[in-house]
């Protein structure tokens, strides 16, 4: 039996105003698209005494807030980067279980935007740009600098040059190991799927959802920290 096996990128559809959709970029908009009325119809009736709609989402913003603040170890810290944290979560959570749903990595035009190289890696650029940006305005350009640029010491000169690179390394590290999971869960779901009835692939779909929890979970918890680190003023 020939088996499709995706490639590293997503394919394209078609073109409008000089974009490229692909699969992935349309099933990514889709589901940001999903997340925003999610929870605009969860907190459209905002009430002191919060009904059972109002209660689930609250339940699931203060559960990932005492996470996050577990991890960060600084409640105002945790403020601060929360709501990009909790928005990662949930949207890669999302995209991340696209892959167990009937025809998504299957036919050509529905596939999991986390299997999409471009995808993670675009996430984890935005990420890591973002918790630099908000590292900036919280201790201001200079002490930023400080942290990469020691000019009176030839070693901490270079120790900051490492430092340096290592945030492109962590960018580059995020996004492979994001894709790289999700990329090999696809294909084995279209392996097993392929090869066998559908009952026995059940516990690879219950292990795929597992670890698309998993994945979302370690990506936002590692922004989190890293976060944590870059806002530590030097001593």
């Amino acid at each position: 039996m020939d088996i499709h096996t995706p490639p590293l990128f997503g394919e394209k559809l078609f073109s409008f105003l000089g974009i490229d959709f692909t699969n992935t970029f349309i099933l990514a908009i889709l589901c940001a698209l999903l997340l925003i009325v999610f929870f605009l119809i969860g907190f459209k009736k905002k009430e002191i005494i919060p009904g059972k709609t109002q209660n689930f989402f609250e339940f699931i913003l203060e559960s990932l807030f005492g996470l996050f603040d577990s991890m960060s170890g600084d409640r105002k810290k945790t403020e601060e980067i929360f709501p990009l944290v909790a928005t990662l979560f949930i949207f890669i959570l999302i995209s991340n279980l696209l892959e167990i749903l009937p025809g998504v990595g299957v036919f050509p035009f529905l596939r999991s935007p986390s299997s999409d190289l471009h995808f993670t890696l675009a996430i984890a650029i935005f990420s890591m740009g973002f918790i630099h940006f908000l590292t900036i305005k919280k201790l201001g350009g200079i002490k930023y600098l400080k942290k990469f640029i020691v000019l009176n010491n030839p070693i901490m000169f270079f120790v900051g040059m490492l430092e340096a690179m290592g945030e492109f390394t962590k960018t580059l590290s995020l996004g492979i190991r994001l894709f790289g999971n999700l990329f090999a869960g696809e294909i084995l779901l279209i392996v097993i799927s392929s090869m066998i009835s559908f009952i026995v692939p059940l516990p690879f779909l219950g292990l795929e959802i597992f670890v698309g929890f998993i994945q979302a979970l370690i990506f936002s918890s590692l922004i989190t920290v890293f976060y944590g680190f870059l806002t530590t003023e030097e001593e």
